[in-house]
């Protein structure tokens, strides 16, 4: 193979890649001398570092995330643009800011939180119950273990919490109530005519000048993208082996090797009293604390009580210090280890871990469960292929590419000696692929200079587990203009909409001089004219007029006593000849106490995301945050 890769290391393919190994030295070379920002990281902010695998892998969760809410509007192309991945390092950035003033600033996350906050995460449950077998296997398939998702959550706890903290002690008064319901309450009264431009439309004459014109003016609006046509051979070895017989007892060895994997775990349901180490609070008081509350359970006094009392854990508190059902691994060791040590209804001595010091009650024992081999067969089975596949995708694909590299003129006698299909699509834009072609990585090596401009054969393209493609292209349309012909209907419907508006924008003029004149007034004009004056008593929430027309006629100046302002505004296909006559400002005692609340809730919020930006601001000014943009 590696021969293979130096016989295509020349002529052009060589001066093409030793080309794009020069341009990162010509521009980037002297930073990489002076920048303090580690080798394999993107950013350094203060003393932490963002590496580049965490942003690859932060990155893609990101993008995984748009194109299940986007569906099919989802552009990878646009979302892996230069610009979109600064601008998610730079939300790495503002978030590791975040939690780093957190921290500084005594914020934590109580076991209590976490374990309730994971319970909830309905990925993780059965039929609205959290499953912890599940937790554990979800966690493990996106290579993830319990305690760094355990991190990662509390730290989203911690950035979601932060904007309260930072924000929790701003003031709203009545005064500001008062001022921001006068203006929010306010109400204008206007009158209008409608000057509607469709009608105007038949009397446009478009000639060919006009159009050829436009054509020649815009013929970037008439690009058709650039298509190719291309074959290609796809490997998946899962369906290969999925009509594989299996043999009964080769199933029944693996079920034995591997029967302590079927149990579930022993569960324990447990509440606990936290005595919370903090600002007010050192170990040491929280200690005694825990001993006079110890002092307290063994004279008889309800724990659910004292919990509702004494805990620092206020969710829990609220329910006799209930936990609900805790496993192996999921709470800290110290907890883990003083709670399994008890027997049912017993109460620990007092424990410390990072959060305090706790009395943990074990108030309920759910003993281990296990799969029969004929529960567990399905699964076993489905293991047992998927290994199949992983070996033979290493065969196949291990050939692919030798033989790719040994001739990458055309994939024909690839694909029959492999025994694989020989697919063929196209000619498609970077913007209509079908199937896997539409993967980001199959579209960005369909496009390259390799396989585009040299009509080789790309490398192999994995797409998914056990899952790769390569693509040669067959056929090439460069990106051209459309014939004119073909987009003449749209420019004469685009110039006969665009002249008709101008016509009725100048009418609304020539009348609005008239007024101003005082050779007319509105309802003369109407008459004359033979529309229909209306009018409205306006407030912001007056939604029909349109949010151009809204949005313009609350800037209007107020009109002085007696008078009227006018103004032409645009909607749609018309435009309004506006006459403002009135403004009358919110009464605030008008309001109720919904209204009332919703307004400090605004005002609050508003002053929230002010104080919580200033915040960010102040945190980077005062950081040392270094980025090397060139390795996004």
């Amino acid at each position: 193979m590696l021969q293979a890769i130096r016989d295509r290391m020349t002529g052009v393919v060589a001066f093409v890649i030793l080309g794009f190994i020069a341009i990162p030295f010509v521009f980037f070379g002297l930073e990489s001398y002076t920048t303090t920002v580690p080798r394999d990281a993107v950013a350094r902010v203060g003393d932490l570092e963002i590496s580049q695998v965490d942003f690859q892998r932060e990155f893609a969760q990101y993008r995984a995330r748009l194109r299940d809410e986007q569906g099919d509007a989802y552009n990878e192309l646009a979302v892996n643009r230069p610009e979109t991945r600064r601008e998610f390092l730079d939300s790495m950035i503002d978030r590791r800011l975040l939690i780093h003033h957190a921290q500084q600033m005594g914020m934590a996350v109580s076991p209590a939180t976490l374990a309730e906050v994971i319970r909830n995460i309905p990925a993780f449950q059965v039929n609205g119950q959290f499953n912890a077998d599940i937790y554990r296997q979800r966690l493990l398939a996106n290579g993830e273990t319990v305690a760094s998702f355990e991190r990662q959550v509390a730290s989203d706890i911690l950035v979601q919490m932060l904007p309260n903290g930072v924000t929790g002690s701003s003031i709203v008064t009545s005064a500001d109530i008062d001022r921001w319901l006068t203006a929010q309450m306010e109400t204008r009264d206007i009158a209008w005519l409608a000057v509607d431009s469709r009608p105007w439309r038949d009397e446009v004459v478009i000639g060919d000048d006009d159009i050829e014109a436009f054509y020649r003016d815009n013929t970037a609006r008439f690009m058709r993208p650039e298509r190719i046509a291309l074959e290609y051979i796809e490997l998946q070895t899962e369906p290969m082996v999925a009509d594989q017989a299996i043999p009964e007892d080769q199933l029944r060895e693996r079920y034995e090797a591997v029967k302590s994997r079927f149990m579930t775990p022993e569960r324990r349901r447990a509440a606990h009293i936290l005595f919370a180490i903090g600002p007010d609070q050192d170990a040491e008081q929280a200690r005694e604390q825990a001993e006079q509350a110890a002092a307290r359970l063994a004279a008889g006094e309800s724990f659910a009580a004292l919990a509702e009392e004494l805990s620092d854990d206020p969710v829990s508190a609220a329910n006799g210090g209930d936990l609900g059902w805790i496993e192996p691994d999921v709470m800290m060791p110290e907890f883990e280890q003083a709670l399994y040590e008890l027997d049912e209804t017993a109460v620990s001595a007092p424990v410390q871990t990072d959060f305090g010091w706790h009395l943990i009650q074990l108030t309920e024992l759910e003993a281990p469960r296990g799969q029969s081999f004929e529960e567990a067969r399905d699964e076993i089975a489905a293991e047992v292929r998927e290994e199949r596949a992983d070996d033979l995708y290493v065969e196949l694909s291990d050939r692919l590419v030798d033989m790719v590299y040994a001739d990458p003129t055309g994939l024909a006698a690839i694909a029959e000696d492999l025994g694989l299909e020989l697919q063929s699509a196209g000619p498609f834009s970077r913007f209509g692929a079908p199937g896997v072609l539409a993967d980001p990585q199959v579209l960005e090596a369909a496009f390259s200079e390799l396989v585009l401009v040299e009509r080789q054969a790309s490398e192999l393209i994995e797409v998914g587990r056990n899952h790769a493609v390569v693509v040669h292209v067959t056929e090439h349309q460069p990106s051209e203009p459309r014939p004119l012909d073909d987009v003449r209907e749209e420019i004469v419907n685009q110039l006969t909409a665009e002249r008709a508006r101008d016509r009725a924008r100048e009418i609304a003029e020539a009348w609005l001089a008239e007024l101003r004149a005082g050779d007319v007034d509105l309802e003369a004009l109407a008459e004359r004219e033979q529309l229909e004056v209306q009018t409205a008593a306006a407030t912001r929430r007056s939604f029909e007029l349109g949010g151009q027309v809204l949005e313009a006629l609350f800037r209007l100046p107020v009109p002085a006593d007696g008078e009227s302002n006018w103004d032409v505004l645009g909607r749609g296909d018309q435009w309004l000849l506006v006459r403002l006559d009135q403004v009358r400002p919110g009464d605030p005692a008008a309001a109720d106490a919904a209204q009332r609340q919703s307004a400090r809730q605004q005002i609050r919020f508003a002053r929230a995301q002010g104080e919580f930006e200033g915040l960010l601001e102040w945190l980077r000014a005062n950081t040392e945050i270094e980025v090397a943009a060139e390795r996004l």
